[in-house]
């Protein structure tokens, strides 16, 4: 490996141990309460490191939840691959949705403090990422509803809901601390949002 491909490996290394860290400090204490100089102690570095990956704590905050959504995207993408029946592939998405969360339910904590701290980037960064997949899951009832496996409805008007349930179970859980309860909730999403829509 040559030095410059080195150099970019432990740069991006380093990148994600501190985003890891900082998500934990970020999700338990909210963005103003949060001090670099922590997120630096707990990495055992100097407070120049972080900012030297990270101009200011705004854009670490930013990179934090940049890294919540490729890291989401990207999980759902592996779990679905391969999967060209277009009711199991929605299954396996909203599995995955809830796995994720079950296992990263701090991440919702950021989401929150991201969205009060910094609405114009959070709107953007939020919309982005839920626009890309709003049109893949239309696109799969608007598929299942063409090779009719699913009744007959606006496929717009069935992912709105279907977002809108899933969003709200999400912060339900998130709310009453229970993780544990988001498997079952999402079985239960299924039974009753997906299997009724069949035909």
């Amino acid at each position: 490996m040559k030095r410059s491909e080195r150099i970019k490996v432990i740069k991006e290394q380093r990148q994600r141990e501190i985003i890891k860290v900082a998500s934990n400090v970020f999700a338990q204490n909210g963005y103003h309460l949060t001090d670099v100089e922590v997120i630096a102690d707990k990495l055992g570095v100097g407070k120049g490191t972080i900012y030297r990956y990270f101009p200011s704590k705004e854009k670490l905050f930013t990179a934090v939840m940049e890294q919540m959504m490729h890291q989401l995207a990207d999980e759902i993408s592996a779990n679905a691959e391969g999967i060209t029946n277009p009711i199991e592939r929605l299954k396996t998405i909203i599995r995955s949705h809830m796995d994720f969360f079950s296992r990263n339910l701090n991440l919702l904590e950021i989401f929150v403090h991201y969205r009060s701290e910094y609405k114009h980037h959070s709107k953007f960064l939020y919309l982005k990422y839920y626009s890309r997949g709003f049109k893949k899951v239309e696109l799969l009832i608007q598929k299942c509803i063409e090779q009719k496996l699913m009744k007959d409805m606006p496929p717009r008007a069935v992912t709105n809901l279907l977002i809108d349930v899933f969003y709200g179970i999400l912060f339900t859980t998130f709310l009453g601390g229970n993780r544990q309860t988001f498997k079952e909730k999402g079985r239960y999403l299924e039974e009753v949002f997906i299997n009724n829509l069949l035909l």
